[in-house]
């Protein structure tokens, strides 16, 4: 009999983004890296408590460990629940300690127990009676003040914590070079510890995530279905690993190619929040978001190839070649960005960054073909306020009713390779680029506008502006009709839209991106 200690921390957005200030990101980003690094607390724990168990996973702010007795899972699960809830206070955590005749059957049992846990609601400790002062960022029960302000236990842990010097940083590994990352948005802060925002003054946050992996979870769990647990922990464990190593490697690979180039005075355009497993957090200078986010996708997919190559090796060694050859060539994944301003709650944003990457994921499983899920981003650029939701944000901003029928101006989500029926993320930029010779970007501002009144005077001002452009840019207007029949198809003569029942254009991508950019021909124009 095998007893297992499963931990999932949850609520990570929460934590982190409470207070709304970057350094308290910052910190309370390295805390939960330090969780389950090596070297780090629960290495610590296991060290204090005399304890040696199989570890079948340890990474991103989750563990699964393997006890021969239940005594010590217990004794673990005892002590780990007072220093996680001392090291990180307010965290909303997950955990379960299982049994079962072997190593598979206990991790399927704890995982199924941890999905339970999950919808069960925890309280916040300590609960501020009528008369406790709360901190005024969090709205949580102050337990001390600093410099005049009174703060709660988690953002008191997160403006005192110090990561060791002798455990590497979050920083270090989203890449390997040296390089100085900002630490706030003030613009009276110090040039060297602040955040370079570029033309636009807006941010892009970003959160990505990988496709496939409960699917690959599955496959392993089936192959060592007659295999002894040595084989089961290590095949896991080997593919948690591998995966790590591979985001790794793209972040490492995306950092230095994309955000290098834009540091200003040695400062980067960017600050990482979260990067563990197959998931990626960060905040980037806006215009920079949606080439790091395809660079990453870009070298996840090919790192990841030598990945799984390296796990069906290891299948191939392990006497389970048949399931070798149903390991998919490579993994993919999905991104959701987030446009937005410094000042603007950044806890929102994140849902909605997630949010953004659950519909790009949804998207991309109704294109899957070949058993391959295609790699795909979303974006939003906020103009009010936040809603968490994509998709009632796609349906109140991007969709106008026409009768019985409805015209969607955005195309909601992008794939970055051809012949999977998304669109390309490519053919948009392609459009994006007929604006950077004599094209003016203005007039279809006031399309975008007019559309949500009347299509008559919508299609009466496109048809205003082709005209001009005919005379004005004839070779950057065909580049526009090229793109934008790449990205929808056969084209309305009189309306940037595809033929047909259902109606979509990229015309509000095109204007937020263009705006994103900091690119506008007149001052005082909306955007869309």
């Amino acid at each position: 009999m095998l007893h297992g200690y499963l931990f999932e921390a949850r609520g990570i957005q929460s934590f982190l983004f409470a207070s709304g200030k970057l350094r308290d990101m910052l910190n309370g980003s390295e805390l939960l890296d330090y969780l389950c690094s090596e070297q780090g607390y629960l290495d610590q724990t296991l060290d204090a408590l005399d304890l040696r168990p199989r570890v079948v996973r340890q990474a991103g702010g989750s563990f699964y460990l393997l006890f021969k007795n239940e005594h010590d899972a217990r004794r673990l699960q005892a002590v780990w629940r007072l220093a996680c809830a001392e090291w990180v206070p307010g965290l909303e955590v997950v955990d379960v300690v299982v049994s079962g005749s072997s190593a598979r059957e206990t991790i399927a049992h704890g995982l199924a127990a941890l999905r339970l846990q999950r919808n069960r609601l925890q309280g916040d400790f300590p609960r501020p009676g009528p008369l406790a002062e709360r901190a005024p960022r969090t709205g949580l029960a102050a337990v001390a003040s600093l410099h005049g302000e009174a703060l709660d236990a988690s953002t008191l842990r997160q403006r005192s914590f110090e990561r060791p010097q002798d455990n590497r940083q979050l920083t270090a590994r989203f890449m390997s070079e040296e390089a100085i990352w900002p630490v706030n948005f003030e613009q009276d802060a110090p040039q060297l510890t602040r955040f370079p925002l570029g033309n636009s003054s807006l941010i892009g946050l970003v959160h990505a995530d990988g496709n496939g992996l409960g699917e690959l979870l599955r496959l392993i769990a089936k192959a060592c279905s007659d295999a002894d647990d040595e084989v089961y922990v290590r095949l896991y464990r080997q593919f948690s690993e591998l995966v790590t190593r591979a985001t790794l490697q793209a972040t490492d690979e995306a950092s230095r190619d994309v955000l290098r180039p834009h540091a200003e005075q040695g400062v980067m355009p960017a600050r990482p929040l979260i990067l563990g497993g197959d998931d990626l957090t960060l905040i980037t200078r806006a215009d920079l978001a949606l080439p790091f986010v395809s660079a990453w996708i870009d070298a996840f997919e090919r790192h990841s190839r030598d990945a799984l190559n390296e796990l069906a090796a290891a299948f191939e060694q392990s006497g389970l070649k048949h399931f070798a050859a149903e390991l998919p060539e490579r993994l993919t994944a999905c991104a959701g960005v987030c446009f937005m301003k410094a000042g603007q709650p950044f806890r929102s944003g994140h849902e909605l960054a997630e949010s953004l990457c659950k519909r790009a994921k949804a998207h991309s499983r109704r294109a899957a073909h070949g058993g391959e899920i295609p790699s795909s981003i979303a974006w939003h650029k906020v103009q009010e306020t936040l809603i968490d939701d994509a998709q009632a944000l796609f349906e109140r901003n991007h969709r106008i009713a026409d009768g019985d029928r409805t015209l969607d101006c955005s195309l909601g989500v992008y794939g970055l390779h051809a012949g999977n029926g998304l669109p390309v993320l490519d053919d948009l930029l392609a459009l994006l680029d007929s604006f950077s010779g004599g094209l003016n970007d203005r007039p279809l501002r006031e399309v975008a506008t007019l559309l949500r009144g009347s299509l008559t005077l919508a299609s009466q001002a496109y048809l205003r502006w082709r005209e001009l452009a005919e005379k004005q840019a004839a070779a950057d207007l065909a580049l526009f009709d090229q793109s934008l029949e790449r990205l929808i198809g056969d084209v309305d003569q009189a309306l940037p839209f595809s033929c047909g029942e259902h109606r979509y254009s990229p015309i509000d991508d095109l204007l937020a991106l263009r705006s994103v950019q900091g690119k506008k021909h007149e001052t005082g124009e909306q955007d869309v």
